[in-house]
């Protein structure tokens, strides 16, 4: 019965969050798109970098607007967001492109 309870406690966990973000413990790397993406041509493209340790610690500036300076872009198109996680050791990269 226990078992069960459990199962279904993670079925149910697992379809609740089916539109968040992946998650990944031990191992990620995952794009996820960011919001309100235009007509804009991708003429140009900044990235913008940040480390997370453990959860605990983390560094950097990973916003679309360092991206959208480190690019010298005045208009945005849209940005990705690039994650990866290495047991516990995060990487995050936001792209972002336009004019």
């Amino acid at each position: 019965m226990k078992k069960m309870i459990a199962v279904f406690a993670v079925l149910l966990s697992t379809s609740i969050c089916a539109n968040a973000e992946i998650l990944g413990f031990i191992y990620q790397k995952a794009i996820t798109p960011g919001d309100g993406y235009t007509t804009i041509p991708a003429a140009k493209t900044g990235i913008a970098t940040c480390q997370s340790y453990f959860g605990i610690v983390g560094v950097g500036d990973c916003s679309v607007q360092k991206a959208m300076k480190n690019g010298k872009i005045k208009q945005l198109g849209g940005y990705d967001v690039y994650r990866k996680n290495i047991l516990g050791y995060q990487i995050i990269k936001t792209q972002a492109w336009g004019n």
